[in-house]
């Protein structure tokens, strides 16, 4: 009988593990939802400043469900119209009844609700009962991406156990709060934020295993010895391919021609990738490789960073570049199975950037004339014209003023980024289904619209393996009677990773968790 590989094989060099995509020579992983084996993920990704009107403008009406055909997607979200059978719009949550207010209109909005979004928790009622400065407090509840990872047991099991990223490399001003809550979303323990990281040279050696602390070392290796060598290779320029070539050609000769192709293109994709990570890189000055998850360091300060086209000594900073390489590497993590868990922030809260990015199609979705090299500031254009009431006119949230171009247009190409995510994970086959399947990726925001409030907040769901509703739009209660973002993450983590959890984030009103029913097939 021929011997199978271990799924988990891996092609070893000086300093390097690199994890191999699925091959038919490895022991078969297991396909089916709940199957012991089967890899169950969580993607989060997440923008900030909340979602235009046009967000809203093909929605059910308060307590309804639209359906397939009847299921329309709104102009801002038409890039995910490839993976539409697979996606559920959930609209009419709420994450405000964490608070001591008990109010949808909280403040100070950005970092509060930023701290709130994956925790249901409020941080400053957690400083200020410990008599903490709120502006040096730096604490919060445990995220719910943390406790998948930390509860979905040795099967769930990865080489880095979760992986955060992001794009936000122009922060604003923090709202008089540690920066911790604009640019971590990740809590691994009440006092330990894992702060995102953008550079995406620091993020490709993690997931190579090239001296970063996210994996182990290899077999014999100390994580110092890890490091040294690391930055030995780096100082010969030499590309982690070379370093496990030795390796790959010795499996070449252990596995079926099949595999073979599938092993040789794989490096050759990598290969092209880790150039375009070195090349993007290499114009983010001020950034520094992630050697350790956890501490959240203080950065130089808001306002401090890149915007599009500035120059730097390797040339002029692309954040589409930016965007692309990040999707890239979370594509290569999750195919790979280094990790199951992300979180992807695709920009910080109350971002400064300015969207000179954004190409002329996707500009022209929201009806937006384009204007080469126009700049769309992201945190003025929330603050431009736009109004959604509170009142409520024909089972929806009346529109008082129309949301500006500039506004719709960036939410759009946050859009376009998170789809092109989805349909990379989409086309990699994995068993009876796809890597996307076997995902639950939520892309949402910490805030509703213009107006800051913590009520009606935008969210898509994509993949589950079958335990939502797809190709469907639901939508809740309107506020006061609206459920909760925190039976949205309690839902997820025991009706798909099936970890028993029996409570998740705060209600000051005394409410427990419940399912969210409407949104389970």
């Amino acid at each position: 009988m021929k011997r199978r590989l271990s799924r988990r094989a891996l092609l070893r060099g000086a300093g390097v593990c690199l994890a191999l995509p699925w091959l038919e020579s490895f022991e078969p992983r297991g396909a089916r939802a709940g199957e012991a084996g089967t890899p169950k993920r969580f993607i989060l990704c997440t923008f900030p400043n909340g979602a235009p009107h046009h967000w809203w403008e093909t929605a059910p009406a308060f307590g309804k469900t639209l359906k397939g055909a009847d299921f329309k997607l709104p102009r801002v979200l038409e890039h995910f119209a490839p993976v539409k059978s697979k996606m559920l719009m959930i609209s009419r949550l709420g994450n405000y009844t964490w608070s001591k207010e008990q109010s949808p209109y909280i403040e100070p909005s950005h970092s509060r609700l930023t701290a709130a979004l994956s925790t249901c928790v409020d941080a400053d009622e957690l400083g200020r009962a410990q008599g903490q400065d709120l502006g040096e407090w730096v604490g919060n509840g445990v995220s719910v991406d943390q406790l998948i990872a930390q509860e979905s047991g040795p099967l769930q099991a990865t080489r880095i156990a979760s992986l955060q990223t992001g794009l936000g490399v122009k922060p604003g001003f923090f709202d008089e709060r540690s920066y911790a809550y604009n640019q971590a979303i990740s809590w691994k323990s009440p006092r330990e934020p894992l702060k995102r990281s953008v550079n995406p040279k620091a993020v490709f050696d993690a997931l190579v295993n090239a001296g970063a602390a996210y994996a182990a070392p290899v077999p014999g290796q100390t994580a110092a010895q890890a490091r040294i060598e690391a930055e030995r290779r780096a100082a010969a320029e030499k590309s982690v391919i070379d370093a496990v070539l030795a390796d790959a050609n010795s499996l070449m000769t252990r596995v079926g021609a099949d595999d073979r192709r599938i092993v040789q293109q794989y490096l050759d994709a990598l290969r092209e990738t880790e150039k375009n990570v070195t090349r993007v890189q290499a114009t983010m000055t001020g950034c520094s490789p992630v050697r350790e998850p956890g501490a959240v360091p203080e950065p130089p300060g808001p306002l401090v960073g890149l915007n599009e086209n500035d120059s730097t000594e390797a040339g002029e900073y692309r954040h589409d570049d930016h965007a692309n390489v990040m999707i890239d590497l979370l594509v290569m993590a999750l195919q790979c199975d280094v990790t199951r868990v992300v979180t992807h922030m695709l920009d910080d809260s109350r971002s400064e950037f300015e969207y000179r990015c954004i190409p002329e199609d996707v500009r022209a979705k929201v009806g937006l004339d384009y204007r080469a090299e126009s700049s769309l500031h992201f945190h003025a254009s929330q603050h431009g014209p736009g109004n959604i009431d509170r009142a409520t006119e024909d089972g929806r949230y009346r529109i008082i003023e129309e949301s500006n171009l500039d506004f719709a247009a960036i939410n759009c190409w946050l859009g376009q980024k998170t789809a092109q995510l989805a349909q990379r994970l989409d086309a990699i086959r994995e068993g009876d289904g796809t890597v996307l399947d076997h995902s639950v990726m939520v892309y949402m925001s910490e805030m509703r619209t213009h107006d800051h409030d913590a009520y009606d907040l935008p969210i898509v769901l994509l993949g589950g393996d079958g335990v939502f509703l797809n190709d469907a739009h639901v939508a809740y209660d309107p506020v006061g009677s609206d459920r909760q973002l925190r039976d949205l993450w309690f839902t997820i983590m025991n009706q798909y990773h099936g970890l028993g959890i029996a409570s998740f984030g705060d209600d000051r009103r005394g409410e427990p968790n419940a399912l969210l029913e409407e949104i389970l097939r």
